[in-house]
């Protein structure tokens, strides 16, 4: 009989290693399930890419891991045609799992697997910024070279609370910057702190932030924070964190399927807590991905 075939990447040390204690678990029930199982122990962010680019060989790649992993697996998989490209199965084992939260994915690891085995096929849309996709979020300004930043033992001690230290650390530092982009045939111009480009119902942890956004309706949600001193944004951050809603002058939101935005001077990105392209992007829905849910 003809198994189906199944890889299994992992990231070792995501959220406290907490798939280690459990590999034998997700390997028996990927097995129950009718899959034979290889097993790919990630050695770096580039190695997952990579090696999900090759997996034309599977019906279904698992990453366990959290949205940083996520985001290079399908870097990885968009490499391939889409008659080829497996589908993509998460075991949501990072420090703030954003998509897995939008896709409401279970914690316990067994209950994941199940997903895995059993679940639905979900056509998801990905964004993409200068032919870079991102499956949950485009971030530039202040808090985007954070992620990158924080070490990963610190990151596994504290969880998210991580983020929020580093970046309420460099707050008042932290230099805005011009854009101007065009919306609705208006060539506008802010002064701005922070872009976002939100595909997913979740945001570093911010569950309130974009209720409404949806992962399959073909818009991203746009959120730019503009300047007003940063005793300002640092109240509006903590009334975030704290679980608020969205609901400030300082707040633009609006929703589109393509942005174009340009800088006065060269920013950094972030896609999905990985480092992303500097500016001037091109921001839009790229295709969809076929994911278990």
């Amino acid at each position: 009989m003809n198994r189906k075939r199944l890889r299994l990447i992992y990231n070792p040390y995501a959220g406290r290693r907490r798939l280690i204690q459990e590999m034998d678990t997700a390997i028996r029930v990927f097995q129950e399930g009718g899959y034979e199982v290889t097993v790919h122990r990630t050695e770096s962010p580039t190695d997952i890419e990579h090696t999900s680019s090759l997996s034309t060989d599977v019906e279904r790649l698992v990453i366990a891991g959290g949205d940083g992993s996520i985001h290079q697996a399908v870097n990885g998989l968009m490499k391939i045609p889409s008659s080829q490209r497996p589908a993509l199965g998460i075991l949501p084992v990072g420090t703030a799992n954003d998509l897995a939260f939008g896709l409401r994915l279970p914690q316990k690891i067994s209950e994941a697997c199940q997903v895995i085995v059993q679940g639905s096929p979900f056509a998801m849309d990905l964004g993409q910024v200068n032919g870079r996709y991102f499956v949950n979020v485009f971030s530039a300004g202040l808090l985007t070279d954070v992620s990158p930043k924080v070490d990963v033992h610190v990151k596994n001690r504290l969880g998210q609370l991580a983020y929020y230290l580093k970046g309420i650390e460099t707050l008042p530092t932290y230099r805005p910057f011009k854009v101007e982009y065009e919306w609705e045939g208006t060539m506008i111009s802010e002064e701005a702190m922070l872009i976002l480009a939100v595909n997913g119902v979740s945001v570093g942890g911010f569950r309130q932030l974009i209720p409404k956004a949806s992962l399959n309706d073909g818009k991203l949600d746009f959120v730019i924070i503009r300047h007003s001193g940063w005793p300002d944004t640092m109240r509006m951050l903590l009334h975030l964190v704290g679980g608020g809603k969205v609901g400030s002058d300082q707040i633009l939101q609006f929703q589109t399927s393509e942005l174009k935005v340009f800088t006065e001077r060269p920013v950094f990105s972030d896609l999905d807590g990985e480092w992303g392209p500097e500016s001037p992007w091109e921001i839009k829905m790229g295709p969809k991905l076929t994911v278990l849910c």
